[in-house]
């Protein structure tokens, strides 16, 4: 499985440019069963602020329709951020979307939004509800998440619980965070024994700066591509899921894992609920 780290600039405010970016990478440069990630909240900037709300569109807009086209054109399949809008309620959603060449495969509405320092998303964003989606991509099991949900191993454990083998991290990390995120990649990949692939932001935006950096991990910690930091790169890596079994057979931790600790995971998922 060949994943394309999407590392572009947003131009604030501009779905139309950022989408068009993203159509024109993906009829260039991917083949069938290809997969590109975009950081968190590409396609509408995620220092957009207040335009947010006015950018934000129901699951089954134009968004979807445009990446649904390229990627019944290529065979690939396309992970991105945007705002979403409920269609009830109004209520918009850091959204991470995966979307093939059928149409949306998967939705997630961030969970953990940051309230601390530069962060205001709960200025603009509800609160997701769903536990982070697991879908199958031409027979492998995937997880998502976005950013912030990297602080909380339970996150890929559940991931990985429901058998995702490969757990891609969308985000927006400014630069105070580079080595929050980069342990965080590599922690998360060796604790369940799985690889991570993170896509993240890139450039300065109203005086804050964020590093890309975007890479991906083995299940035994070991970076196995990286971007450049402080530039656009468009970088791919080869990911063979069926090698998870192999590390697993090298590092056994999963054997060890106490049915107690899924007990308790579990059960604080349901409390979460």
């Amino acid at each position: 499985m060949r994943f394309h780290l999407f590392q572009a600039k947003s131009r604030l405010g501009d779905v139309n440019y950022n989408l068009d970016r993203l159509v024109s990478y993906v009829k260039a440069n991917c083949g069938n069963g290809d997969v590109v990630v975009t950081p968190e909240l590409y396609l509408p900037g995620y220092m957009s602020r207040d335009l947010h709300f006015n950018m934000a569109e129901p699951i089954n807009g134009n968004i979807i329709r445009t990446l649904t086209a390229a990627a019944a054109e290529t065979g690939c399949t396309v992970i991105t951020g945007m705002g979403e809008r409920d269609e009830v309620t109004d209520v918009i959603y850091n959204a991470a979307i995966v979307v093939g060449p059928n149409g949306l495969i998967a939705k997630y509405r961030k969970r953990h939004l940051p309230s601390y320092g530069v962060f205001d998303e709960a200025r603009y964003f509800g609160i997701g509800e769903e536990d982070a989606p697991v879908f199958d991509i031409n027979g492998t099991r995937l997880g998502l998440a976005i950013c912030y949900d990297a602080f909380y191993p339970e996150v890929s454990r559940s991931l990985m619980l429901r058998g995702a083998k490969i757990h891609v991290y969308i985000s927006a990390a400014p630069d105070m965070s580079k080595n929050h995120f980069e342990a965080f990649m590599r922690a998360r990949a060796m604790e369940n024994v799985v690889y991570t692939v993170y896509v993240n932001t890139v450039g300065q935006y109203d005086g804050l700066g964020f590093f890309g950096g975007s890479h991906a991990v083995d299940p035994l910690g070991e970076v196995i591509i990286k971007a450049k930091y402080y530039d656009e790169d468009y970088v791919t890596v080869d990911i063979d899921p069926s090698m998870v079994t192999r590390y697993r057979s090298i590092r056994p931790i999963l054997k060890d894992y106490q049915r107690s600790d899924r007990e308790m995971l579990y059960r604080s998922m349901e409390a979460e609920r």
